[in-house]
Order: structure tokens, then sequence, then C-alpha cells
């Protein structure tokens, strides 16, 4: 397309649908989504391309990638521009329609755009990919869905999956699931009674979930080395500065499980799980007198301390 016909098409499927509102998307010459300056998703999108880059050997060309949740399209059309074959799955037509556009308006017959909930993810639907992105879906997933949605993870990337979701810092939860207990805390989506229509307006919540539940750090970590992964770490580099304290990009290898030469042993010792930390209601109370005994006086500090020594028992 000229430039011309991408403004005219742009606009109009703008006034249709709505402008785009957070991925900014370069077109062509002075031509983007949203506008010529950085408006910020462009920050995890380097970190996600380098990571892909880094951990497949640097070219794209023959990679198969998923893009789970993909938006507004900000990570398919970078990584169909880069010549993998790449399927954008999203379950609101209103970002489905908008990645259409860019993709007629580029002309990337390598990226395939799917409307359809993450959810109905399978191996029999859509078959392997190299690389799979997870990018802002497990906290909007409720239990037990987010343990299955994590098994399908498994069962259709063949190399790398990049997961990049907020956690709970303060687990409350048990949750039983495969024989296996996973700390995590209950969050809102919806209110009960919301129609389908304001369920999707919501482009920052899940389509229809009331809930979801999110996993603490040892969980997630968890879950991906239960249903396959053979390891999984967190990116740091490239930095994203600006992200909630909560928000984490966690890099999950399918590989082989090693046989140690020097260690036979190793081979009868099952995999060992991250240990949990549960937050409690008194170490809550915990902290809030420590903090507090800097600042009274002797005879109440005195007292605190004691409570604080009781606290520690406790815990």
């Amino acid at each position: 397309m000229d430039k011309k016909t991408i403004v005219e098409e742009m606009n109009a499927v703008s006034g249709k649908y709505g402008p785009w509102r957070y991925c900014n998307i370069h077109l062509q010459d002075d031509v983007y989504t949203m506008s010529p300056k950085i408006i910020g998703d462009e920050i995890k999108l380097r970190r996600v391309v380098q990571c892909i880059s880094d951990h497949t050997g640097g070219s794209l060309e023959e990679l198969r990638i998923l893009d789970l949740g993909c938006g507004e399209g900000i990570y398919s059309i970078e990584l169909a521009r880069r010549k993998a074959q790449v399927v954008a799955m999203e379950g609101r037509e209103t970002h489905v329609e908008k990645v259409r556009f860019i993709k007629r308006a580029l002309s990337l017959d390598n990226l395939d755009v799917v409307q359809d909930d993450v959810r109905n993810l399978s191996l029999a639907k859509y078959g392997k990919f190299d690389v799979v992105l997870c990018l802002g879906i497990l906290y909007h997933l409720k239990a037990p869905d987010v343990f299955s949605f994590a098994e399908r993870l498994s069962e259709t990337c063949q190399k790398l999956c990049i997961v990049d979701t907020r956690i709970t810092l303060h687990p409350k939860t048990p949750y039983p699931y495969g024989g296996r207990t996973y700390w995590g805390s209950w969050g809102e989506e919806h209110w009960p009674g919301d129609s389908k229509e304001l369920k999707l307006s919501r482009i920052a919540a899940s389509l229809d979930d009331e809930k979801n539940f999110w996993l603490s750090r040892p969980a997630l970590y968890n879950l991906l080395s239960h249903v396959g992964f053979t390891s999984v770490g967190e990116c740091h580099i490239p930095a994203e500065p600006s992200k909630p304290e909560d928000r984490f990009t966690f890099v999950a290898i399918k590989g082989q499980p090693c046989t140690l030469l020097g260690a036979p042993l190793m081979a009868t010792r099952t995999r060992d799980d991250m240990p949990e930390s549960p937050f409690h209601e008194h170490t809550r109370t915990f902290y809030v007198l420590r903090a507090m005994s800097h600042v009274l006086p002797w005879r109440v500090r005195r007292l605190t301390k004691r409570l604080i020594g009781f606290e520690n028992k406790l815990t």
C-alpha cells in the first residue's frame, strides 16, 4: 500500500473500532498507529525480541511463532517483519481487525490472524510452535484454568516460551491441582452481572472471567517445571524501568532433562520445587510492629520488642 492508502484505511479502521490505544507501530515514513514518538510498549517489545533472538540463534526466519492474546499486534507484526511464520491469536474483534489492517498494509503473507479465545489453545487445533508468547495473559485467568492453560503452553511449545505476567507478592490461598498445591491470591476481573459488551470493552481484563488467580513466583516456576519446561529464568536485561513491581518476564525453555555423568545418583532424584513463603496476617503485624518500634518511647518500644518476639515464634 502507498502512504495515502495506508492513512485512509487506518482512519477507517480507527473510526469503526476505535483508535490504537497501546501499540505504536511504524507503518511507513512518518505514519504510526499512534504517534511518531516512543509511547511505552516498545520497551517490552525490545525485551521480547531480544530474548527470542538470543535463545534461537539470531535469525527468526525459520521459526514458527504463536502470539497468544496478541492485542493490537505490536509483537506479531514485528516478528512477521523479521520473516518468522507467525500466528496471532486474539479474542477481541476490535484488536483482530486492527492487526488484519496492518497485515494488509505491510503485505505480511507470513502472518495468520485468528480470532479465538486463548483458552481454546490445543495441539490438535494449532499444532506446534518453536516459540510461544504468553504476554499479559496468566494473571487474567482463574483457577483451575491457569493450570490447564500452562499444560497446553507446554504441549504446543517446542523450544521457547516467554511468559510476561503479574504475580502475587503476598500469596494467601493454596490451590490443589494435579496432586500438587500451588499458592496464589484471588482477584477481580469483572463484576457479577456485567454484560458481555461491557466485559469486551475492558481491554485490560479477561474476556469473560469474573475472577482471576495470581500465582506466586515459586508457584509459577514450579508450574512451568511440572508441565515440562526444563529450565526457567527471568529476563532483567533489556531493562523495563517503568514496569509495576509485581510484573516479570519469565523465559521457559523446552529441552531434554540432562543426565549427569559425574553424579549418576542424581538420575534417581526427582525435580526439586521452589519453596513457598505464603503470606499470613501475623506476618503483616510483625512488620508493622517492627517499623513502629523505631519511633516509640523506650517503654513502649520494650513492649513492642516483646510482641515482635512473640510474632517471631509464630513465623
